[in-house]
């Protein structure tokens, strides 16, 4: 048994040919063709994908939004109403600023707003500013209150 097993290992080797093969020949020429490819062609290091340009969801929503900033050392109301044509809408959006603090609203309608600026001193609002804003889409507006 055990020169049955010697025989054949010594055997195989010198029997088969040490010619190449048809899948080996092909093997052996597409790890060629990789290398090759790989010399020629630039590596990429630090690339990144382009950015996108379509247009912002914003403009799509038409949307905008705005700050305003008490620099007085009132407690002031700012009251927003949109204007709807020749109408302005009922409710208000409203907005209570402590002295020198920055409170704002996102995503408002683009569009006109009817503004009034007010003192909230001991329960009485008095009427310190009124007027009219224009609000375009993606505008991130900031009004200052200065006493």
């Amino acid at each position: 048994m055990k020169t049955l097993l010697l025989f054949t290992v010594i055997a195989i080797p010198v029997f088969s040919s040490a010619q190449p093969t048809n899948a080996s020949n092909f093997l052996e020429g597409g790890k060629t063709l990789i290398e090759l490819i790989k010399v020629i062609k630039p590596q990429r290091t630090g690339l990144t994908p382009a950015p996108y340009q379509g247009p912002d969801s914003c403009s799509i929503k038409k949307i905008a939004d705005i700050s305003f900033r008490n620099k007085t050392d009132k407690v002031m109301v700012v009251s927003m109403y949109f204007r709807m044509g020749n109408a302005y809408e009922q409710q208000a959006l409203s907005l209570r600023l402590s002295p020198s603090a920055q409170e704002s609203l996102y995503d408002l309608r683009a569009g006109i707003y009817r503004y009034k600026m007010e003192s909230d001193s001991s329960g009485q609002r008095i009427l310190l500013h009124e007027g009219e804003l224009k609000l375009a889409p993606c505008e991130k507006a900031v009004k200052d209150i200065k006493g």
